[in-house]
């Protein structure tokens, strides 16, 4: 078993080595990332992908609610058009008039008839044209479906911004977790070396007795057992830290090779929590509101769809000016005289007749996201209410094993130095002495899993609420001072 160990801890030593050698900053000293329980939920907040995530799907619902405010604006239009006539349905040859006799002498040539003569200034096959328009346009009346799309598109953008605060608070305790999680680790760590530098002070305390004639071969050999059976368990606590502080890493984005401390520990005061108050706060968190919003969206959506069906009323203006001059680029810009004037107003009505049920079924699928978005709202209160219970129940819990353990580590040290004192007067047994030191270790154990489990069920009951109750900070920040276990970490 010793040697077993003695190669793992080898292989450990060795791979950590070989890892601080590759790392990039292994040349110079590093200064550790020192985080408090907010400051890792703020850091969270700020580089995770799932924050940024949420955020950009604000600004995607932004983007639509601007569209759909476009469309109860005036439209407006400019354009420049340059033509050029290559052939035209003018270009005509127009026979003489008379053929003439050729016996008489041929009359003086007439001048040639063109285009243009026969035209004059009129705008018909010309070979260079230039437009310049401004086209206008305002819907009047559209059968509502304009005011819905803008109320459906501002709910959207509320919506959004409902699910960056439940997507925070989720991050929060999901940071909370992992950060509570790494700072049990640490203090299992911790622990259990402690229990292994009992056991060894034991051991060479029960060799001392040997040699003075007062304890037995078969005692040191007991010793020696519990001794080496404690190493297998600081390696496995050791793992289990290097896996939590992995994943606390992940979430908080911290920089690979960069020592990470946690500066919040396993303290805090115990909160007086009401379900009453939790409940109220839970069925106002953000998520909830968003559903809300989304009902209302799909109810607008509804009546956007039976807009379809009504009639459409618009105005509209164009207003141009046209030139025909006589190369494509005259020198200067052309005259005032040389352009033409081109306005017009009308008022246009639509009325859908036939569009093969396209209508219907559009108002048909409004109703059925409506409906759905109704019942999506009941699931999501009545998920809320049991998170809201099933967090309540742990953190009753949790408080209940705070309050049953409260002074049990004390007791436990007392009775192990009584155990110890006895053993060495030869009033006590081996097994009393281990038995007492068991016992030690599975006080700080519990001690410390039943803060863990309370701190814990705090960050569920703050999601529960969308962050509505602030009980975790309130209990952290008016906590005992209490020492945070300090475990060399290793670097990624």
């Amino acid at each position: 078993m010793t040697f077993m160990l003695g190669s793992s801890r080898l292989g450990v030593a060795c791979a950590v080595a070989v890892v601080l050698c590759l790392s990039p900053f292994s040349a110079e000293a590093v200064e550790p990332l020192t985080l408090t329980i907010e400051e890792a939920v703020d850091r969270a907040v700020r580089l995770g992908e799932t924050a940024a995530l949420a955020r950009e799907g604000v600004a995607a619902a932004e983007v639509q609610a601007v569209q759909a405010r476009a469309g109860t604006l005036p439209q407006l239009d400019a354009s420049l058009i340059y033509e050029r006539t290559l052939a035209s349905v003018f270009d005509v040859d127009l026979p003489p008039a008379d053929l003439p006799d050729p016996e008489q002498e041929p009359p003086p040539e007439a001048p040639a008839l063109d285009l243009q003569t026969l035209l004059g200034d009129l705008p018909f096959g010309r070979t260079n044209t230039w437009i310049l328009s401004l086209q206008a346009g305002q819907v009047l009346y559209a059968g509502g479906r304009l005011a819905a799309a803008r109320e459906a598109a501002d709910g959207g953008v509320r919506a959004g911004r409902l699910a960056v605060e439940e997507t925070d608070a989720a991050i929060a305790r999901d940071v909370g977790e992992a950060y509570f999680g790494a700072v049990l680790a640490a203090a299992v760590v911790e622990i259990s070396e402690e229990a292994l530098r009992l056991a060894e002070a034991h051991l060479d305390r029960v060799v001392s007795l040997r040699e003075q004639g007062t304890a037995s071969d078969f005692e040191v050999l007991q010793a020696r057992v519990e001794r080496d059976n404690l190493e297998p368990e600081v390696v496995e606590a050791e793992n289990a830290r290097q896996v939590a502080h992995l994943s606390l890493r992940r979430l908080i984005r911290a920089p690979a090779g960069r020592p990470l401390v946690l500066a919040t520990g396993l303290t805090a005061r115990m909160v007086d929590v009401d379900l009453r108050t939790v409940l109220e706060a839970a069925r106002d968190r953000p998520s909830v509101q968003a559903a809300r919003e989304q009902v209302a969206v799909q109810e607008a959506l509804v009546r956007a769809a039976r807009g379809e069906r009504l009639p459409t009323v618009s105005a509209f203006g164009n207003f141009s000016y046209q030139s025909f001059p006589d190369r494509v680029l005259p020198e200067g810009l052309p005259g005032g005289d040389e352009w033409r004037e081109d306005f017009g107003v009308g008022v246009r009505l639509s009325v859908p007749i036939f569009e093969g049920g396209a209508l219907r079924a559009g108002i048909d699928a409004a109703r059925v996201s409506s409906r759905r978005a109704v019942l999506e709202s009941r699931l999501l209160l009545q998920g809320v209410e049991l998170e809201v219970a099933a967090a309540f129940a742990s953190y009753e819990a949790a408080r209940a094993r705070i309050e049953a353990r409260r002074g049990t580590v004390e007791q436990a040290e007392r009775a192990l130095e009584l155990g110890e004192l006895r053993f060495e007067t030869g009033m006590a047994t081996f097994l009393e002495v281990s038995s007492a030191r068991l016992a030690l270790r599975r006080a700080r154990l519990n001690e410390a899993q039943a803060l863990h489990d309370y701190l814990t069920a705090l960050a569920a009951i703050e999601h529960a609420t969308g962050g509505r109750l602030p009980l975790l900070r309130d209990a952290i920040a008016e906590a005992p001072s209490k020492p945070v276990p300090r475990v060399p970490e290793e670097t990624p």
